[in-house]
């Protein structure tokens, strides 16, 4: 025997307590996908190092290099110098600009920042060797960033020698982990490792 389908009858009040109900849902439902889509906080707990390896160079009159190493996020903006290694006195700063793609974002930072990180963060340059530099997962103004992706850019200029770059997407989660990369002309070879902080 065919059953007839029931027909729901309700009043005017039960229909927009039901059709509140839905809309409650939905937006609950889009405030969820919200915070689940959110980027975690940086962990506290952790940092990442930066390992460079200034190349050497022979010859005669061989110069140091001057090295930018800074953080960038996802769309390449300039979020942090971690180092610079550069000369500030006499002739020094007149070189500052063959640090290219550093000193293009250090003059829009100041256009809307204001301030002069050559002043205080800048140290003497280096010659040939390894050396570290550690992230502590914040901006320039010392704002905690979120998990993510980021560039992390090398940058080397040498008076009578090359230019170089290395920029390369580093994803930072909380999980500990230390990525290789390609060396050049000027920098030798480089790393990123995110680990506990020491």
């Amino acid at each position: 025997m065919k059953q007839e389908p029931k027909i729901l009858s309700l009043s005017r009040r039960g229909f927009l307590a039901r059709l509140s109900g839905v809309v409650v849902t939905l937006s609950s439902g889009s405030l969820l996908a919200q915070a689940l889509s959110k980027p975690a906080p940086w962990d506290s707990k952790l940092e990442a190092r930066i390992n460079v390896e200034v190349a050497t160079i022979e010859g005669f009159r061989v110069h140091r290099p001057y090295v930018a190493v800074w953080i960038e996020d996802a769309s390449g903006k300039s979020i942090r110098t971690v180092s610079l290694w550069v000369q500030t006195q006499r002739r020094g700063p007149k070189w500052i600009p063959d640090l290219r793609r550093w000193f293009r974002g250090e003059q829009n930072r100041q256009q809307t920042d204001g301030g002069d990180l050559v002043q205080t963060v800048s140290a003497a340059t280096r010659g040939a060797g390894k050396y570290a530099v550690s992230w502590d997962g914040k901006t320039d103004k010392g704002k905690p960033v979120t998990q993510g992706d980021y560039y992390v850019c090398i940058e080397a200029a040498r008076e009578h020698g090359t230019y170089q770059l290395i920029r390369e997407k580093v994803t930072f989660g909380n999980k500990p982990f230390k990525k290789e990369f390609a060396g050049n002309e000027e920098i030798a070879g480089a790393s990123v490792e995110l680990a506990k902080k020491a």
